[in-house]
C-alpha cells in the first residue's frame, strides 16, 4: 500500500540537489555516485534540460523528496552527458585513481563509457544496415527510478510507475523500456512484478526490459 502522506509533483532543475541526495543514497555503488556528488548533479541536469522529450516526477513526504523517476524520450541521455561533462568527468576519474584498482563495477562502467563516445568513429568503417531493415516501435524510456532506502517498502516505487505508466499511455506510447543491471536482483525483481519483461539478444539477456501498455 502507498504512503498516504506521499505526493507527487513534476520536478524541475530546482529540485537538483535533491535528486541528487535519493540517487546516492539508492545507488550507493553506482559509478556516478562513485565519482562524487558534483557529477550525479551534472547528469541529472543533462537529463532534465538536454534536447529531450522528458517526464521528471519525485514523490515527496512532508515537502522532502523521497524518490523520483524520469521518463521519456532521449536523444543521447548517455552519449550527450559524456560529451558535455568529458573534462569534468576525467578529472572526477583523476582524482579517484584507486577506483580503477580496486573496483571492477567502476572499471565495466568507465569501459562502457568509453565505447559510447567512440561510437561514432566506429560508424564510420561499420557497414550500412540494407534499407529494408525493419524500425523498433517508438518507445518510452525509463531512464531513472529510485526510492530513498529510508522508505522503500511503502509503495512509493509503484506509485512512481504508475505515473511513468500514465504519462506514456498520455503521449501515445504503446511500449516502455528501460535498462537494469543484471545483477540487481531487487529491481529486477520489482520490474518483473511491474509487469516488464526481458529482452535477449542471440539468447543472452544484457539488462533491457521492456512493457507493452494496454489501452484503457
Amino acid at each position: 500500500m502507498v504512503n498516504t502522506m506521499v505526493m507527487l509533483r513534476e520536478l524541475t532543475v530546482n529540485d537538483l540537489s535533491e535528486i541528487a541526495a535519493v540517487h546516492i543514497a539508492a545507488f550507493p555503488t553506482s559509478a556516478l555516485t562513485k565519482l562524487g556528488r558534483g557529477v550525479v548533479e551534472r547528469y541529472y541536469i543533462w537529463q532534465l534540460t538536454g534536447p529531450h522529450q522528458v517526464s521528471a516526477v519525485g514523490a515527496c513526504v512532508q515537502d522532502r523528496l523521497v524518490g523520483f523517476y524520469i521518463g521519456g524520450t532521449f536523444n543521447g541521455a548517455m552519449e550527450g552527458f559524456l560529451r558535455e561533462n568529458r573534462r569534468a568527468l576525467a578529472l572526477a576519474v583523476l582524482r579517484r585513481p584507486w577506483l580503477l584498482l580496486t573496483n571492477p563495477i567502476f572499471r565495466q562502467r568507465l569501459l562502457m563509457a568509453f565505447k559510447i563516445l567512440t561510437k561514432k568513429l566506429r560508424r564510420r568503417f561499420k557497414r550500412r544496415k540494407p534499407a529494408s531493415t525493419p524500425r523498433r516501435v517508438p518507445s518510452f524510456g525509463v531512464l531513472a527510478i529510485a526510492v530513498d532506502p529510508a522508505y522503500q517498502g511503502q509503495g512509493i516505487g509503484q506509485a512512481l510507475m504508475k505515473e511513468a505508466d500514465r504519462v506514456a499511455r498520455t503521449r501515445g506510447f504503446a511500449r516502455m523500456e528501460l535498462g537494469v543491471h543484471v545483477d540487481n536482483y531487487q529491481a529486477i525483481r520489482f520490474y518483473e512484478q511491474s509487469g516488464w519483461m526481458r529482452i535477449s539478444q542471440n539468447g543472452e539477456w544484457k539488462g533491457q526490459m521492456e512493457k507493452y501498455l494496454t489501452p484503457e
